[in-house]
C-alpha cells in the first residue's frame, strides 16, 4: 500500500476545472517529484491533498485512510505537512519562534527542543540567526526556515511547493542537497518544482503535469531519456 494514493481528483476554481482526473502515488521512503508549466495544476494538487481545496470528485488516501474531506489541521496532524510557494515565513516572529510555531500541533512537548536542535544541525545558519525576525532573513535562509518549520511538525509526509523560487545557483545546490538527507533521514517527499533537472536529479520517480492531468510517468532516468521531456522541460534534444 503506497504511503498516499491520488485517485482520479478533479478539482475546481469555481467554474474552471483545474484538475480533471489525476491520479498517482507516493510510496513511503521516497522523493516524488511533479513537473509540468504554469498552470499545469502543480500547485493545485498540493492544496488539494492539504485540504486548502476539496477536490470535487476523486479520493486522496494518506497512510490508508480517507483525507479528502479533511480540514488543513487535520491533515497536519494525520502527518502530513506542506512548505509553500513563497516560503510565508511569520516575519515578525524570530527563527526560534518561528519553528516553534511548527511544532504548535504536537502534544510531545518534550521532544521539541531536541528536534529544535536536530533542524540548527540540518540548517545551521539558522542556529546563527535564532534571535533574529524572520523576515530580515535573505531569501535562501527563509526557505531554509520554511522547510524547518514544517520539519517540526514531525510529518510522514513532507510537500515542497517550488523550493527553488528566486534562490541564487549556490544556495539551490544547498537546499537541495538538504532535501535528499531530509529523506535519507526517513521523511517520505512529494516535490512540485519547475526546475526540471534539479527535481529530476533528486527524485526517485516523477509525474509529468499537463493542463490538469498526468500525461507521463515513470523513474527520473526514464523521464531524463524521454523525449517530449528533454525537449519540453529540460531545454535539450
Amino acid at each position: 500500500m503506497a504511503l498516499l494514493e491520488v485517485k482520479n481528483i478533479k478539482t475546481y476554481y469555481g467554474n474552471i476545472c483545474a484538475l480533471k482526473g489525476v491520479t498517482f502515488e507516493v510510496n513511503e521512503g521516497e522523493i516524488v517529484c511533479l513537473i509540468g508549466s504554469n498552470g499545469a495544476g502543480k500547485t493545485t494538487t498540493l492544496k488539494s491533498i492539504t485540504g486548502l481545496l476539496h477536490p470535487a470528485e476523486g479520493s486522496i488516501l494518506f497512510n490508508g485512510r480517507d483525507i479528502t474531506c479533511m480540514e488543513p489541521h487535520q491533515i497536519v496532524q494525520e502527518g502530513i505537512a506542506m512548505v509553500p510557494e513563497g516560503r510565508h515565513v511569520f516575519s515578525k516572529l524570530s527563527t526560534l519562534e518561528n519553528l516553534e510555531m511548527g511544532a504548535y500541533s504536537r502534544k510531545d512537548n518534550n521532544n521539541i527542543q531536541h528536534d529544535v536542535e536536530n533542524v540548527f544541525t540540518l540548517f545551521p545558519r539558522l542556529k546563527e540567526r535564532s534571535k533574529q525576525s524572520a523576515g530580515t532573513l535573505s531569501g535562501g535562509e527563509q526557505q531554509m526556515l520554511a522547510i524547518a518549520r514544517a520539519l517540526m511538525a514531525k510529518p510522514k509526509l513532507l510537500l515542497l511547493d517550488e523550493p527553488s523560487m528566486g534562490l541564487a545557483p549556490l544556495l539551490l545546490e544547498s537546499i537541495f542537497e538538504n532535501v535528499k538527507e531530509i529523506n535519507a533521514q526517513g521523511t517520505t517527499v512529494l516535490l512540485v518544482e519547475q526546475n526540471t533537472k534539479l527535481a529530476l536529479a533528486i527524485a526517485h520517480r516523477g509525474y509529468v503535469l499537463q493542463t490538469g492531468e498526468v500525461n507521463l510517468s515513470g523513474k527520473t532516468q526514464d523521464l531524463q531519456n524521454n523525449e517530449l521531456v528533454k525537449k519540453t522541460y529540460l531545454g535539450t534534444t
